[in-house]
């Protein structure tokens, strides 16, 4: 989850240049004023034209437009992409292959983050969801931090971490996990299904959703079969165990409302007599499971 060497090395050519600019024009660091000795700096005085760099966006079209460093018209164009960060404070939320995910309550999506020499966990720790302030930026086609990242240690109580954790599930079933910069919210289709199922995926959720979830279906009735058919998958589970307490052991079953509305040896002999029984508008949102497989 760490972005290759040399592209390391090209974040760094162009960011230290772009905080050489910004020093040059703001004079927050006298005698600064080459990539090394930005680097060289105390983290407090870097951080300190960081920050004024990030709080007024001109500086990047001012440093594009005089291009000090000589620069390629695609490494400025990579500069020119950092006017799309998203800066604050995020919970680090998990450590996957590709990237670590951090959640953003201001704006309410997961992002997949990749680290930039040293990985995330060797930078706050490894005990997760951790609260960072940080930078994100885009950079060829993939967010990172722009190298300067502080954790807090906050104690989390049971309920706040499933608050957060909670928020954070319902931001990835609205918008998947963002990779690159600007963000940009896709299909609102797919979105809409994934939040359905997301309001459907247990118990707890249903009742916490319950009013949200139905405003969700009367907005768009055709996610109307998907509930029927999600909740004929919860309610398969219950009775695939009942079934098998009986002593039943294999069959086909057809759920509707929460009721067995028919069932046979075969898939199509369950069809065939839930045909016979369900109305036909109803058919579709039977949801049709095997028992013994």
């Amino acid at each position: 989850m760490k972005l290759p060497a040399q592209d390391v090395a090209l974040f760094y050519k162009l960011y230290t240049s772009l905080l050489v600019h910004t020093n040059q024009r703001l004079k927050l660091a006298p005698g600064a004023g080459t990539p090394d000795e930005i680097m060289n700096l105390p983290l407090e005085e870097r951080a300190k034209i960081r920050n004024a760099l990030w709080k007024d966006i001109s500086l990047i079209e001012a440093f594009i437009n005089e291009n000090p460093s000589g620069l390629s018209e695609e490494e400025l164009g990579i500069v020119e992409s950092w006017k799309h960060l998203i800066g604050g404070s995020f919970m680090l939320m998990s450590f996957l292959k590709k990237y670590a995910v951090f959640y953003s309550q201001d704006h309410q999506i997961a992002l997949g983050v990749l680290a930039l020499a040293d990985d995330f966990a060797t930078l706050v720790g490894a005990n997760l969801p951790v609260y960072v302030k940080t930078v994100l930026l885009p950079f060829k086609g993939n967010i990172i931090y722009d190298g300067l990242i502080s954790s807090y240690n906050v104690m989390f109580g049971r309920g706040a971490t499933a608050n957060i954790k909670d928020a954070y599930q319902q931001a990835k079933a609205k918008h998947g996990i963002v990779t690159s910069l600007p963000f940009s919210v896709g299909s609102k289709e797919e979105s809409d299904e994934d939040l359905l199922r997301f309001y459907l995926k247990s118990q707890q959720n249903r009742e916490r959703y319950w009013d949200e979830l139905w405003s969700l279906i009367k907005r768009k009735p055709a996610l109307r079969l998907l509930y029927h058919q999600e909740m004929g998958k919860i309610h398969a589970r219950t009775y695939k165990k009942r079934l098998r307490e009986s002593g039943i052991e294999k069959g086909w079953f057809a759920v509707l409302d929460a009721n067995i509305v028919a069932s046979g040896m075969t898939e199509a002999e369950a069809r065939r007599i839930m045909k016979e029984i369900v109305p036909s508008d109803r058919r579709a949102q039977a949801y049709i499971f095997q028992l013994g497989k």
